[in-house]
């Protein structure tokens, strides 16, 4: 039987929203909070639980982005999940920023050369998204994280390999930003703090089974030629599958897989 476990991330609240564009920013984090939640979709009561939104309001901005394409309504569930316009967006910013494509083999090498769950992981903001999942050939399969989820940056073995590598000045901004009481499985900040020193100084992110007990994942950042981090590659599996000496060997392959991908991603003259 496959461990998994799906939440929908819920976005930061801003605080410095700009006057007159309150309902554009709630809109927003409507469309984030559907884009991160279970295939089977949310429904008003779950935006209105975790938005802090009234009913009405809710329901009013529910209603005008299902008008507009960008929610669908599943009839029965009474669910709403993201719509046609949401997707020919997505597809839009894919043919810019696509480094989905560009790190596709990279994914899928990494889940067939170990057998377990590969992903690949971007910045949004003070959260990481889920971009691509592969896996690999071994029984107990680890789909804790979907496609177009989002969590926490440092929350999850991608995404603390997201945060850990960045500038001291984009940690501390972060972190400033960091709830760890928006979820009852959120790593203290001074437990998040410890993690980031161990990534920097084993050159790797280590999810030692906060969110599933058995389960461990392990990450690395993919720089730019200017090293600056642009995505972040990790592995996850049973946690007798990454430990001792092979979990070295899958740290390996994620570096290389990293330093494949930072080149595949470098302009060419």
């Amino acid at each position: 039987m496959s461990p998994a476990k799906s939440s929908a991330s819920v976005p930061p609240r801003r605080t410095d929203a700009v006057g007159g564009a309150q309902s554009i920013f709630r809109v927003l984090r409507i469309l984030k909070y559907v884009g991160a939640a279970p295939a089977r979709g949310v429904g008003l009561t779950d935006v209105v639980r975790d938005l802090g939104l009234t009913p009405p309001t809710a329901h009013r901005m529910l209603a005008a982005l299902l008008q507009e394409g960008f929610l669908s309504l599943n009839p029965k569930l009474k669910t709403y999940s993201l719509g046609r316009e949401s997707y020919i967006l997505g597809l839009a910013a894919e043919s810019r920023h696509g480094i989905k494509a560009i790190a596709e083999s990279a994914v899928l090498r990494l889940a067939q050369s170990t057998g377990d769950t590969s992903f690949l992981s971007v910045r949004s903001g003070h959260e990481a998204v889920c971009v691509d999942r592969q896996t690999g050939d071994f029984p107990i399969k680890i789909l804790t994280l979907e496609v177009g989820h989002r969590r926490p940056l440092g929350v999850g073995a991608g995404s603390l390999a997201l945060l850990a590598f960045l500038t001291n000045d984009d940690i501390e901004r972060v972190l400033a930003r960091y709830d760890a009481s928006a979820a009852p499985d959120l790593p203290s900040t001074d437990l998040l703090r410890a993690d980031i020193a161990a990534a920097r100084k084993n050159g790797y992110a280590l999810n030692p089974g906060r969110i599933i007990p058995d389960m461990l994942g392990v990450g690395v950042p993919v720089f730019d030629r200017e090293q600056h981090v642009v995505a972040a590659l990790s592995v996850a599996a049973i946690r007798s599958r990454l430990s001792g000496a092979r979990l070295q060997e899958v740290v390996a392959a994620l570096q290389r897989a990293s330093a494949d991908l930072a080149a595949d991603l470098a302009p060419r003259p």
